[in-house]
Parts: structure tokens; C-alpha cells; sequence
């Protein structure tokens, strides 16, 4: 026999407001966790770059023009030393396509010294910052912090259909004594493997 109802009619109140407000925390960013890189990057002891695709979201105005409505959209660019020379002022080039506006790009800064945001719907030239070199894995007993820079971009592009997922028309790393293959696209990502060129060596070209 129940002596007291009121009492456990309040705990019952308690535990059921408690998981609804557990069930309630969303913790919605708007974003989707950026891709882990292809398993090709256990093969690759050069460079390793690559971009991923994140997430994008229709801007105000809403229009019926496809071509005219704007998406803000999130994305992420790498930048790994899996090679046995430390990368010195590393810069990328990053071929966008889709009339883009780059709003901010934590962890670089435009080549050529431009503000955000910036019109680069031709592409555009990224250089590290503050992280403007990137040592061997040797160097740092494989201490990713200081082998690896990781940019995150945000910005607005155009005339995307609502199910498309818009890439870059090419990546590729602008230092000296590198040459880049083309590109390989997965999915959201699309990533390049480089080995140094030395002077009359051979290039190797990783796939």
C-alpha cells in the first residue's frame, strides 16, 4: 500500500520533466562534422591536401531565380606533412566555381593581402596563418598540432540546386618543388597526394 501519492506523484513529474529536458538539448551548430581524410593519406609520405564540403543553408532573399538565390555554406581545407621535409609557408590554391564570396577562413589568409569578404568565384590563393609552416612528423614524434593545418572557411554561393553538392573545379598546392595530379573527388571531399620533386629525380605521383 502507497502511504504517501502526492509524494511519489511528484517524483514521477520530476524524473519525466528531467528526461524531457535532457531530449530537448538539440546542440545544433547548423554543421555536419567535417569527413576524416581517405584512408590514402596512410599510403602518402609527401603532402597530403584536401577539401571537404560541410554544409550549406539558403540566404535571405528567398528567390524562385535558382541562378540568383545565395546559400551560406561551411567549409574545410587540410593541409598534412607526411613527408620527411618540413613545408615551409604552405599556400593553396582552391578553384571555386559557384560565383562564391569568402566571408572568413580561420587559419589562412588570402595570398595577395584581400579583406573578407572577398569575391572568389574564380578561385582563390590561401596562405597559413598563424600556422604558416608545417614540420615532419619526425621532428614532433607525429604530433599532428604541428604537422597538420586545418582551415575552416565560411562564405555565400549562387545558383546551386537544392540537392547538389557544390565542389571546387580543382585543388592544388602552390609551393615550390611540388607537382599535382589531378585531384581525386569523393563525396563531399576531394584531396590530392604530392611527393617533393628534387631536381633531376623522378616525380612520383601517388593514387
Amino acid at each position: 500500500m502507497i502511504k504517501d501519492p502526492p509524494l511519489l506523484l511528484l517524483r514521477v513529474v520530476l524524473v519525466l520533466a528531467s528526461a524531457f529536458l535532457c531530449s530537448s538539448q538539440d546542440y545544433d551548430f547548423g554543421t555536419t562534422a567535417a569527413a576524416a581524410p581517405p584512408p590514402a593519406l596512410e599510403d602518402c609520405n609527401g603532402i597530403f591536401f584536401s577539401y571537404t564540403f560541410i554544409s550549406r543553408e539558403k540566404e535571405f532573399p528567398h528567390v524562385k531565380n535558382v541562378s540568383a538565390q545565395s546559400w551560406a555554406f561551411k567549409s574545410e581545407v587540410v593541409v598534412i606533412n607526411a613527408g620527411s621535409e618540413e613545408l615551409k609557408g604552405w599556400k593553396v590554391f582552391v578553384g571555386f566555381q559557384h560565383r562564391e564570396i569568402l566571408v572568413s577562413a580561420d587559419g589562412a589568409v588570402i595570398t595577395d593581402g584581400g579583406d573578407f569578404p572577398a569575391d572568389v568565384g574564380n578561385g582563390t590563393y590561401l596562405s597559413g596563418y598563424p600556422m604558416t609552416d608545417l614540420k615532419t612528423s619526425i621532428d614532433t614524434a607525429g604530433d599532428f598540432k604541428q604537422i597538420q593545418a586545418k582551415v575552416e572557411m565560411t562564405g555565400t554561393m549562387f545558383g546551386i540546386r537544392p540537392k547538389a553538392v557544390p565542389m571546387p573545379k580543382t585543388i592544388r598546392l602552390e609551393n615550390d618543388g611540388f607537382k599535382c595530379p589531378a585531384p581525386h573527388l569523393h563525396g563531399k571531399y576531394i584531396y590530392i597526394l604530392l611527393l617533393v620533386t628534387y631536381m633531376s629525380y623522378s616525380i612520383w605521383l601517388l593514387f
